[in-house]
């Protein structure tokens, strides 16, 4: 056989998709700077509090781009949705800690 009729191995084998990773990073990074607060006093005060401003967003983040990685993945039967669904499921989380501590604090003042 010529090479160019030659079969690429790489094409026959199942290779495993990655969408939905960028939600499973987000929304894990939302969860862990939730308690970034409960950090020892030992650690900065910039280490322990600034991350707190990132959750929302992280948590926006990952649900979006998760619930974009769920609709491209529709119709594929191989497609792996497991870690677009864990990211939207800690994305969800993590926003609805924030609004639950701002209703919280609303509600105690």
């Amino acid at each position: 056989m010529s090479s160019p009729q030659q079969a690429d191995p790489v094409e026959d084998e199942d290779v495993p998709q990655l969408t939905g990773t960028w939600s499973l990073v987000l929304g894990t990074a939302a969860v862990l700077a939730t308690g970034c607060p409960l950090l020892p006093e030992s650690v900065p005060p910039q280490l322990r509090l600034l991350p707190v401003y990132s959750i929302l967003p992280l948590g926006i983040w990952a649900v979006g781009s998760g619930c974009i990685a769920l609709r491209r993945m529709r119709g594929d039967e191989r497609a792996g949705r497991i870690r677009a669904r864990a990211g939207i499921t800690l994305g969800t989380m993590a926003t609805m800690t924030v609004v639950a501590t701002v209703t919280a604090a609303c509600w105690l003042i």
